[in-house]
């Protein structure tokens, strides 16, 4: 009964691996089923035995791979550090994922697409709103970051923060917020068109960031 549970739970994780670079290569509106289950090796049934169509397919995508693939990044900015320094680190990190890990390279080109239509799928508002939910946090994370605090519960590290501080943590947020998600929608397009992953590659939005 295990080796059965476990094969399942191999075959689910295979076809999300292939529905997540099908959506990123062909868009979710032209990929089939079908396309997703001869990708992965396996049946159409097979696609139908773990999800009920193809929003529902999209929604697990998104929910499986969000925190797993962009979790590694985000670790950067509670590492230790000044604020400027684990900023500096996350920014160039966040290059050399886009570059690197395609992965996380198609994870961004279908969350971030905005092409959503009147020829999606219906229902595909669920992934929209995973969409919505995720960027909303983001920015929380980067406003409660710039304005000096370790995580959610509300501490902070006086030290830390001395000079630290942008004047409008919001608006700065919001800026660099935009910036990831640009630099995203370019290595969509061509990696080869994103700055470099060094810190001349990530002066701008550093310095709109900080004071």
């Amino acid at each position: 009964m295990r080796r059965t549970a476990e094969e399942a739970a191999q075959t689910k994780a295979a076809l999300l691996e292939a529905a997540l670079f099908q959506f990123a290569e062909h868009g979710v509106a032209a990929t089939k089923l079908a396309d997703v289950a001869q990708r992965a090796g396996l049946t159409r049934g097979a696609v139908y035995h773990h999800f009920t169509d193809k929003t529902a397919l999209y929604a697990a995508v998104i929910a499986n791979s969000w925190d797993s693939v962009t979790a590694p990044v985000w670790a950067v900015l509670d590492s230790d550090g000044p604020v400027e320094d684990r900023l500096r680190e996350f920014l160039v990190a966040w290059l050399r994922r886009l570059r690197e890990d395609r992965h996380f390279r198609a994870l961004l080109t279908i969350t971030l697409n905005a092409s959503y239509g009147p020829d999606q799928p219906e229902g595909i508002s669920d992934g929209r709103a995973s969409k919505s939910y995720g960027l909303a946090d983001w920015l929380q994370r980067l406003e409660t970051f710039l304005a000096g605090k370790r995580g959610g519960d509300g501490s902070g590290d006086g030290a830390g923060r001395r000079g630290t501080h942008a004047d409008d943590p919001s608006g700065a947020a919001a800026g660099i917020l935009a910036w990831l998600c640009g630099t995203a929608l370019l290595a969509a397009t061509d990696p080869d068109l994103l700055p470099p992953s060094d810190a001349s590659g990530v002066a701008l939005p550093l310095r709109g960031a900080l004071p």
